[in-house]
């Protein structure tokens, strides 16, 4: 979702309304090229996210809830600079894609420091550069003159507006003005001329300017007469009356399914049967949304989701190569066979012959055989040769069992910590993930401990009729409800053989389960599992004294007897607001 410059002056317009005033109290890095500024205002705390990666956006959000652990080198250093620092003014330069917010900070000696944060959003070029008095301190993304000839960003440079920046914005000239400028400087089409002069003209914008005007984009400039070119600059002045105005963000879909973004409406796109989509109240709504649904930002879960699916990919490499070697010991019975036949014609002279041909009396009907043969050595000790073989495969087999089984383990266990990932929807569901891969080794521990202790009883619980279920939300809530919390009569409930949470039924004091509450932890367990989108889901139950957990296996694994198995539709817990239960 790329902002053209109108549009970014609306945006640039509600930060200013929320911002201006605010005090920046706190700085956080969420990745190389996002930073997030905490701002303490008139109006409540506000969190202004700046991201140059793979989505470029500045936005006021609702809050990033799996925010780094430790602070970056370059985080510690602009904390410095930038903590306490009051925020004067936030612009739009020229009409451009750059923001600049102006961010003042008294020094220990009682002067003035003039802090300002240039935010250039232009696609691949995209960057966010904190500049002190002229030069600039820092960036997220430095750019040396073998990337770029024409201009470097680094410290202790001073800072440049990109090229091809001075051109003038909409809002500074008047109606008059600009129909002087579209007359005196015409050139090329009428697209050509406006993009020319003005800057920030997205597609969308300038084909409703032509519209307006009854022109087309690609009409020669020097064809239009010159009451044609006062249309043009009635339709500019209306185009920039109306987004002066703006306070929204309007989401339209053209005849072939592509979105195109707005802050007013595009009467030429409604002529031409497209549909409104959405609106939104504000710039920064659909900016977030847009930047989490496309995974912008590398926040904890997403360097946590990464770490997993390597981890998942290496053990699967290493599973296929036990494999293969397992495959490859279907030979050990072979050479056994091979040594006994050497050993019973041990008086045959093979000596510098490759093969030897004999009769294999150990199958049924009897018939020749030819056995490879090392040429260096006795007939003997050509079967001495293939005994160790024999030896050498069937310990490799053994051990191979062992492994590959071990390795199938893990891979269950680290795709169960992959699916607790992708529920977790909190900050103390990711710590607790985190915590965990820690601990399996993972992740590096940290050397900064966690600031609080997660809560053990942090798991899900639906009062039903009749009883209680409880679900657990990763391993370690698993691990707590199976072995800990649950008690030897409650029912305990899994998908087979599909990773998913734990889920403990508890009839109510002095009753057993009924065939309802059954199933309905049956569909529980099957919508809290990956299996949630399928239909006919086969879930294991059984009573928790038949569960056991093996030693040293992984956080969540168990084994379990006397199960049943039912086939069941997974079901989203609705709550019933007449009964206030679960159904």
């Amino acid at each position: 979702m790329n902002l053209d410059g109108l549009t970014l002056a609306v945006l640039t317009k509600e930060l200013a309304q929320h911002l201006v005033t605010g005090q920046i109290q706190r700085l956080l890095q969420i990745d190389k090229t996002t930073i997030v500024l905490k701002i303490n205002t008139p109006t409540g705390n506000q969190s202004l996210v700046i991201t140059a990666g793979n989505l470029p956006a500045c936005y006021l959000s609702h809050g990033i809830t799996d925010l780094p652990k430790e602070p970056t080198s370059l985080c510690m250093f602009l904390r410095k600079h930038l903590e306490g620092a009051r925020i004067t003014a936030i612009e739009q330069l020229n009409g451009d894609r750059i923001l600049r917010i102006s961010a003042d900070k008294l020094d220990l000696d009682g002067s003035l420091i003039s802090n300002r944060i240039y935010i250039e959003l232009m696609g691949k070029y995209s960057n966010c550069i904190f500049v002190q008095d002229g030069l600039i301190l820092e960036a997220l993304i430095h750019v040396t003159p073998l990337m770029n000839r024409e201009r470097s960003i680094a410290p202790k440079l001073p800072y440049e507006l990109p090229p091809n920046s001075e051109r003038g914005s909409l809002f500074e000239f008047s109606d008059e003005e600009i129909k002087e400028l579209l007359q005196n400087f015409s050139q090329g089409t009428v697209a050509d001329t406006v993009r020319r002069i003005f800057n920030g003209f997205g597609p969308a914008l300038l084909k409703e300017v032509c519209y307006l005007a009854n022109l087309t984009e690609k009409t020669a400039i020097d064809t239009l007469s010159k009451e044609a070119l006062n249309c043009l600059g009635t339709a500019l002045s209306k185009v920039k009356e109306a987004v002066a105005s703006a306070t929204q963000l309007l989401v339209y879909e053209n005849a072939n399914h592509k979105k195109l973004y707005s802050p007013i409406p595009l009467t030429y796109l409604e002529a031409q049967g497209g549909q409104l989509q959405a609106t939104y109240d504000s710039i920064s709504q659909p900016l977030e949304l847009a930047v989490v649904k496309q995974g912008g930002i590398n926040t904890t879960s997403n360097e946590l989701e990464r770490t997993l699916q390597q981890a998942i990919k290496k053990e699967e490499l290493r599973h296929s190569k036990i494999q293969t070697e397992l495959d490859a010991s279907d030979k050990a019975e072979e050479y056994k066979s091979y040594g006994d036949l050497l050993m019973i014609n041990a008086y045959l002279d093979t000596q510098y012959k490759s093969t030897v041909t004999v009769d294999n009396i150990l199958a049924d009907p009897i018939e020749p055989i030819t056995i490879p043969l090392l040429p260096e050595l006795t007939i003997v000790e050509n079967a001495q040769h293939y005994y160790k073989q024999y030896t050498k495969l069937k310990n490799r087999m053994q051990s191979g069992l062992y492994q590959l089984n071990q390795s199938s383990q893990r891979i269950d266990y680290l795709q169960s910590v992959l699916y607790s990932l992708t529920i977790a929807d909190s900050k103390d569901l990711v710590q607790e993930i985190y915590n965990e891969c820690e601990q399996a080794g993972l992740l590096k521990k940290s050397k900064k401990p966690v600031s609080y202790k997660a809560p053990k009883h942090n798991f899900m619980r639906f009062p039903i009729d009749g009883g209680e279920i409880f679900i657990g939300r990763n391993n370690q809530q698993n691990e707590y409800l199976t072995h800990r919390f649950a008690k030897p009569n409650d029912m305990w409930f899994h998908t087979l053989q599909v990773q998913g949470s734990h889920v403990i039924l508890r009839p109510a004091e002095g009753t057993t389960a009924t065939d309802e509450m059954l199933t309905l932890g049956a569909q529980y367990a099957a919508y809290f599992s990956r299996a949630r989108e399928s239909s006919k889901v086969a879930v294991d139950y059984t009573l928790i004294k038949y569960i056991k957990k093996p030693p040293a296996s992984p956080l969540g694994f168990v084994i379990y007897t006397n199960q049943k198995t039912a086939v069941i539709d997974p079901k989203e817990p609705v709550l019933n607001k007449t009964t206030n239960y679960y159904e």
